[in-house]
């Protein structure tokens, strides 16, 4: 299998977030990092610096492991400065508040650290129905 060095990047930060070693993905993140959310809903919005997209990860973990989550990669494309992953997310959740969905996440990367992280849904507003409904439960 071919990797790609954005992809390593991108791998080495989840599992560093795993084990919250904040000195270690300042190795792979730059201290002015945006994570983008965009929607409607009580996640949306633009998340600044390690500390807040550390902070937009627990909150959608806590979600998602909720879930009963099942995740299709479909396609990933890649370039020196970009990654875009497309999948498709199917929830089973037991309160009845589900979504199946496609989502693209374009990273940007700046000298070989994440710099930008931007969620596209292909619904929106099904993506925010459904996390305004689970983000306070």
């Amino acid at each position: 299998m071919i990797t790609n060095p954005n992809q390593d990047i991108i791998d080495r930060f989840f599992a560093l977030y795993a084990e919250r070693d904040f000195q270690g993905i300042s190795e792979v993140m730059t201290e002015d990092v945006k994570w983008f959310f965009i929607g409607d809903h009580p996640l949306s919005g633009i998340s600044t610096g390690i500390r807040e997209v550390v902070g937009f990860f627990d909150k959608m973990g806590k979600i998602m492991s909720n879930s009963d989550i099942r995740s299709e990669k479909l396609v990933t494309g890649t370039n020196e400065n970009y990654l875009v992953e497309c999948q498709h997310i199917v929830t089973n959740r037991s309160d009845g508040n589900n979504l199946d969905y496609q989502v693209c996440v374009l990273w940007t990367f700046r000298n070989r650290k994440i710099a930008e992280g931007k969620h596209f849904f292909a619904d929106s507003q099904a993506a925010n129905s459904f996390f305004s409904a689970v983000a306070n439960l």
